[in-house]
């Protein structure tokens, strides 16, 4: 079959490593969700056109080993978001068989949503998170709560099926509650084999200068607001008065890291505190594999799934993360890490404290975690979301 997948970023896969590119260019869990989606989706020998917004004011075309690119030019940039006006029409110009919007950003779901609708053609929307309205400047806030309250019901309301990426999300969306009936739950996934380097912990160290004789505490991700990273490192000072021999590895980028820069100099543990900055792709299982204890602490529900829990728990790291959207789906407390309420500085240094102190627990729930791990593999989620195109092109 041919499917269209619409949606508001999708990476340059020939830049994605690159520094400049990353400055450029937003791309988190759910452009990489989709990116990995669409490439199993071609392993199981189906055609993919993506229809997407341009990093500039040019359109472009790209075929990424068989994977069609179609990439609208940029009207406006709201905060972190590329919005196309062409994107809302010059799809109709290409022909496909289903379609499938993955929603975190307005409009490439109501692209989808027009283009399904004039072509007769079954129609599933991705629901990866509620877009927030508030967290941002004015302009931004004020135009996500127009799109949800006037638009974003609409959009819901075509879709044939509403794929939810946990089932704890369902209840904790403002908007999904009332489309229960033709939700289903169908996770994002890891390429379990990336995770596989063969090297141990001290060598992972070794090719990263970092210390051979402390334990490390892992921070994975964009560093911003919604991720807490912030109440991490108010609960690292916390931690390291009762256990001096642990750093804190900030590692990736963000709008937040001269803040957490000047905080921890000002709290006097800068020395304990380590950021790595942007990482290329290739290095990234490093990471994960020299650290001991991995940490998401995200306050919002912008946070609704947090694919970086994945990754740690198949690279063997206990979890520390927030009760908040999926990640108690993932992430079962006191099964493969432990679970705290969002924004609780006292609670998450405890639990810190807990596997940093305890051997034997870390190890148990390092086993648990890469067990748990499989069953997210992306071949077995696109053979998941595979079945429900079959049963809509059966239906439509």
């Amino acid at each position: 079959m041919n499917i269209g997948y619409f949606i508001g970023h999708f990476p340059y896969v020939n830049l994605v490593d690159k520094e400049d590119y990353d400055k450029e260019y937003a791309h988190g869990g759910t452009e990489i969700a989709a990116y990995n989606l669409a490439v199993n989706m071609m392993k199981r020998g189906h055609d993919v056109d993506v229809f997407t917004a341009s990093i500039d004011s040019k359109d472009s075309v790209e075929n990424s080993r068989g994977m069609i690119i179609h990439r609208y030019a940029t009207n406006l940039k709201i905060a972190s978001a590329n919005l196309s006006l062409r994107l809302m029409y010059k799809p109709l110009d290409e022909d496909v068989e289903i379609v499938h919007a993955h929603y975190n950003i307005p409009l490439p779901d109501l692209s989808a949503s027009r283009y399904a609708k004039k072509k007769h053609l079954p129609f599933i929307v991705t629901y990866h998170a509620d877009a927030q309205e508030s967290g941002g400047n004015f302009i931004r806030n004020t135009a996500t709560a127009f799109y949800n309250k006037y638009i974003l019901d609409k959009v819901l309301s075509n879709a044939d099926i509403i794929i939810a990426t946990s089932k704890s999300y369902i209840d904790e969306s403002k908007y999904l509650g009332n489309y229960r009936e033709k939700v289903r739950v169908v996770p994002n996934g890891i390429n379990l084999e990336d995770f596989e380097i063969g090297l141990s912990k001290e060598e992972c160290r070794s090719r990263l200068g970092l210390p051979q004789d402390k334990k490390i505490i892992l921070f994975f991700g964009n560093i911003v607001a919604y991720k807490g990273p912030d109440v991490l490192l108010n609960a690292f000072e916390i931690v390291k008065n009762s256990y001096p021999d642990v750093v804190l590895l900030f590692a990736g980028r963000g709008g937040m890291q001269r803040e957490l820069e000047d905080l921890s100099r000002k709290k006097g543990i800068s020395d304990k505190v380590i950021f790595a900055g942007f990482i290329d792709e290739e290095l990234k299982p490093l990471y994960y594999h020299c650290a001991d204890i991995f940490c998401l602490p995200s306050v919002t529900l912008a946070e609704a799934f947090g694919i970086v829990n994945l990754e740690a728990m198949a690279c063997g790291l206990p979890v520390v993360s927030s009760k908040l959207g999926g990640i108690p789906d993932i992430v079962q407390n006191g099964r493969n890490g432990i679970i705290v309420e969002p924004g609780n500085i006292e609670s998450l240094a405890d639990a810190l404290l807990t596997l940093l102190e305890d051997d034997e627990l870390r190890k148990r729930m390092s086993s648990e975690g890469k067990n748990m791990s499989e069953d997210y593999d992306w071949n077995k989620i696109a053979e998941e979301t595979e079945k429900i195109y079959d049963e809509l092109l059966e239906r439509c």
